[in-house]
């Protein structure tokens, strides 16, 4: 394997941290994201959820007040953490970190400013949640966001050097003292009440820890064929099941207390699959490397069931589509007609840009209006697609709603709506 494919799972989750990132053919991916898994034949219920196997809680219980109905804030408006609506807080919403920094020119560097940490609404109005000192990278204080719990509580902060978990209400956070050598995969679902991370430099092991760190479970590690986890985890909606991704030409399916485990071989043409989302229900997004050639990692459609797992993305990729990394269907509305598949894909020297999936399984670049640099999609609602651009100096990234049947740019934060730079930026309920 090359370097790509190699633990692309979490190198990819670590390259968004740092800020220099934050993943026949087309009838399969008109639906949208699942929204259930219990039930399944295949993946049956075990009546309990990662949250409720773990020992981890919540980090306590929150008095209801007036603010916690009363009406989002308007585009552009400005409130405090007392001041979020916390019952209408779901999809659509963002955490995003923010500072003053602009761009600059190439080799300069931009002053070092205070970082904010925004929950943001889907019209763009936005509530501090809490401000980070100008030198916090330096002395390791947690401010870019990857990883939102389930309930809306909490937030996983990295840094590249530790993580944090955050209450988003409060503003208080708990650094996790558990070794240098972990790197956060997520919260488990449906809550957030544990956290999910990979052990070692290429991720040897996988583990569960509460939330304050403790750790409360090690999961098998080796599959068929030699095949071992490599990076990258993906609870079930319900958390009862999880799937991992292995060095092998599949992914892991496994109870979430690691007692049994169905291998999903994809395709001998592969090797190191990573999942990526739940695509349909019972369905996996996984993102593979290629085992021969010298193309970039190709998206398949997984069927937890152990049916046939069938490409997304071509395996001879268009000229200048060095890998597809993820992918999102795009409806008009919640429940309209499909707009198309979008793709991310990267491109040379580290530039990674937003494609449309065509009914070839190739990409085809999209331009995006006001954005520079890198583009980056976050996640997808109601026809339009949450993208974040950097712009080649460094600073000066922004996110935006992008709508692709009208081809026109919503600002959310930074750029046209306050300026300044997006450093890094989740949405509510979306991989």
């Amino acid at each position: 394997m090359n370097d790509e494919q190699i633990g692309d799972g979490v190198r990819a989750r670590r390259r968004a941290w740092s800020r220099a990132v934050p993943g026949g053919v087309g009838a399969v991916v008109l639906a949208a994201f699942a929204t259930a898994v219990a039930g399944c034949g295949s993946v049956p219920a075990s009546g309990r959820s990662a949250d409720a196997g773990s020992t981890g809680t919540a980090t306590g219980a929150h008095v209801t007040s007036a603010s916690d109905t009363a009406a989002p804030l308007a585009s552009g408006q400005v409130g405090s953490r007392q001041d979020i609506p916390w019952a209408r807080v779901g999809q659509g919403w963002f955490l995003a970190d923010w500072s003053r920094s602009k761009p600059h020119s190439p080799g300069q560097h931009a002053h070092p400013s205070l970082t904010t940490l925004f929950l943001v609404d889907p019209a763009g109005g936005r509530y501090s949640i809490t401000t980070f000192p100008a030198d916090a990278g330096a002395r390791g204080i947690p401010e870019t966001p990857m990883a939102w719990s389930g309930d809306g509580q909490r937030a996983l902060l990295f840094d590249g050097a530790g993580t944090t978990v955050l209450d988003l209400r409060t503003g208080v956070g708990t650094r996790l003292n558990w070794g240098s050598d972990m790197t956060p995969l997520g919260f488990t679902s449906p809550d957030g009440l544990a956290i999910i991370a990979a052990a070692g430099l290429n991720s040897q092991r996988l583990e569960r820890f509460s939330l304050a760190g403790t750790k409360e479970l090690t999961y098998p590690v080796t599959f068929t064929a030699g095949a071992k986890f490599w990076g990258g985890a993906l609870d079930t909606p319900d958390g009862t099941h999880l799937v991992v991704g292995t060095t092998g030409d599949g992914v892991a399916l496994m109870s979430n207390d690691g007692k049994s485990v169905r291998y999903l071989p994809v395709s001998p043409s592969v090797q190191g699959c990573s999942p990526l989302k739940w695509w349909l229900t019972n369905v996996v997004l996984a993102r593979c490397g290629p085992k021969q050639s010298a193309s970039g990692s190709q998206l398949w459609v997984v069927p937890a069931s152990g049916a046939t797992p069938t490409p997304l993305t071509a395996r001879h990729p268009a000229r200048g589509d060095l890998g597809d990394l993820n992918a999102w269907a795009l409806l008009q509305g919640t429940h309209g007609a499909p707009i198309g598949t979008y793709v991310q894909d990267a491109g040379a020297c580290g530039y990674t840009y937003v494609a449309k999936l065509g009914p070839s399984g190739r990409t085809t670049p999209i331009n995006i209006p006001t954005t520079s640099g890198s583009t980056y999609i976050i996640g997808a609602q109601a026809g339009q697609l949450a993208v974040t651009y950097q712009p080649p100096c460094g600073d000066g990234g922004a996110l935006i709603w992008f709508k692709p049947l009208t081809n026109t740019v919503t600002p959310i934060l930074g750029g046209a709506m306050n300026h300044g730079s997006v450093g890094g930026a989740v949405m509510f309920g979306q991989s």
